[in-house]
């Protein structure tokens, strides 16, 4: 079975990849369709995440998920929550958005946060669908690791005594937020498609 990923970013495809143990996953570009791109006005996560799928949806007429991801940072009020892919600008980078957040932060003693991910997930008779994972942690006071992208260098999990950024990809699917919204999704697939190739 194909399924269409409605985002154009290469480093959630692999990460999305392996958490569905499925490759027939798609990009946009992968069948013609360039420059896919959907403002995200929305008021929540969820609103976001339909709106990427759906856009896809109508393009393609195909089986399409997409998924929404905010961190947010209980001192900052929730921020930057629905923002946090342009923090510190929309054509800001992800190094751009950490130092904007560490500099907010800083002398600041609260640095609660969860990083909250909702995948929607459209059929293909236009029906929606939600799956939603949590990770709790805190913002550290500067970046450790090297690997993930996004916040991951910066968000410290008390449970493991690192970053996300200092867990290897295999470890960090097994625990993040975006894994558990991702396996929650391949669940039902695998509940409701006897072709899912699994």
């Amino acid at each position: 079975m194909e399924l269409l990923f409605a985002s154009n970013n290469a480093n959630k495809l692999e990460q999305v990849k392996l958490l569905l143990d499925h490759e027939n996953v798609l990009l946009p570009k992968d069948i013609g369709i360039l420059d896919f791109n959907v403002v995200e006005d929305g008021n929540t996560l969820r609103e976001n995440a339909y709106k990427k799928a759906y856009a896809l949806f109508k393009l393609s007429g195909k089986k399409v998920f997409s998924d929404d991801t905010g961190l947010f940072v209980k001192s900052l009020d929730g921020r930057p929550g629905l923002y946090s892919h342009r923090y510190a600008g929309n054509d800001a980078s992800d190094k751009d958005n950490r130092d904007k957040l560490l500099s907010e932060l800083e002398n600041n003693a609260d640095r609660q946060a969860y990083f909250l991910t909702v995948v929607c997930f459209i059929d293909e008779n236009g029906r929606d669908y939600y799956f939603e994972g949590r990770l709790d942690g805190r913002i550290a006071d500067k970046e450790y690791g090297t690997g993930g992208f996004g916040y991951d260098k910066i968000f410290y999990v008390d449970e493991y005594s690192k970053t996300l950024g200092q867990m290897d990809i295999e470890f960090k699917n097994t625990i993040s937020h975006r894994a558990k919204a991702v396996l929650a999704f391949k669940k039902f697939l695998v509940d409701n498609y006897e072709n899912i190739n699994y």
